[in-house]
């Protein structure tokens, strides 16, 4: 177990991460809070050469599989979202609909017994008939989440919410649930509805600013294994992929990605040159212009670390 990358996901289950990095010597460390959580290295040093705010990508949770949730699912497919549906119906939860996501199906007061590890999940509620809606709200709110959206009239969600209200619930926990849901663009069939409600969450995601996002599935991979961490440190340009972007290479796979194309194959082949080579660390500038070093045709430049760990 690496204890570094372990704590940088157990943070990333309670909210935004300040990694501090010096690019000179790879050293870097965490901070919640303000308070110092681990160190890799020598740490940032006094004045580190980076510091970004890191959120963890959003893990789409439906409750609810019907033609909405079907919709959603598509677009999140699109967005290589994580994904995790929840029904009490099996005839339409199956593997032909929903091939790449992670299926819960039983009795709902069965499902909202159990955590599904989902790090800043993004909640959607539309149960069929409505019957289990203000359970499934409750069980979200107990979770330090990206967004929680549930369908419903202007009535059914004032009735749900006062429901929680009348229960104890504090009024900022409420004010987290958007309820109509989605963005108010005259939708009317599933599919624009859905394409709505991800705008929604898309513009709840990207409110803050300036942030860089990490994949928890990625870096719980880094905490279980040996390899090279590749990530962006600094883009110019239209290059691919923002800052914060990483990659883990081992001698004979890879997770995660950096942008695809020859960046990535020239930054793989640099990873397992440097396992080859007991070379610990570097940062590597590539141009990604037809005329640069590794003849792309995206533009812009950027600089990757290279991380063996």
């Amino acid at each position: 177990m690496n204890e570094y990358y372990s704590i940088f996901l157990n943070a990333l289950r309670k909210g935004s991460v300040e990694r501090k990095t010096d690019l000179m010597t790879g050293g870097e460390s965490l901070f919640q809070d303000g308070t110092l959580l681990a160190s890799l290295g020598s740490g940032s040093g006094p004045v580190p050469s980076l510091t970004e705010t890191v959120k963890a990508e959003p893990h789409l949770v439906l409750f609810g599989s019907g033609h909405i949730g079907k919709a959603l699912y598509d677009l999140a497919v699109l967005q290589k979202m994580r994904i995790t549906v929840l029904d009490d119906r099996s005839e339409l939860l199956t593997a032909n609909r929903f091939p790449l996501a992670e299926r819960h199906i039983a009795p709902y007061d069965e499902l909202l017994s159990k955590d599904y590890d989902a790090v800043s999940p993004a909640f959607v509620i539309f149960t069929h008939g409505h019957s289990f809606d203000t359970d499934c709200l409750r069980y979200a709110l107990k979770y330090n989440s990206s967004y929680i959206g549930m369908i419903g009239s202007k009535t059914k969600s004032a009735k749900a919410l006062e429901t929680l209200r009348e229960e104890g619930f504090p009024e900022e926990t409420l004010e987290r649930v958007h309820t109509p849901i989605g963005l108010p663009i005259g939708a009317e069939t599933p599919e624009e509805i859905a394409v709505s409600i991800m705008a929604e969450i898309i513009a709840c995601y990207r409110k803050e600013k300036g942030f860089s996002t990490a994949d928890p599935a990625l870096i719980s991979m880094m905490a279980e294994q040996k390899g090279v961490e590749v990530r962006i440190v600094a883009k110019k340009g239209s290059a691919p992929r923002a800052v914060g972007s990483m990659m883990l290479v081992t001698g004979n796979q890879v997770y995660g990605t950096i942008g695809g194309g020859a960046i990535e194959k020239t930054a793989i082949e640099e990873a397992r040159r440097m396992l080859r080579e007991g070379i610990e660390y570097q940062t590597r500038d590539y141009n990604l212009t037809p005329s640069g070093d590794i003849g792309m045709v995206c533009g812009g430049d950027e600089t990757l670390l290279f991380r063996v760990f």
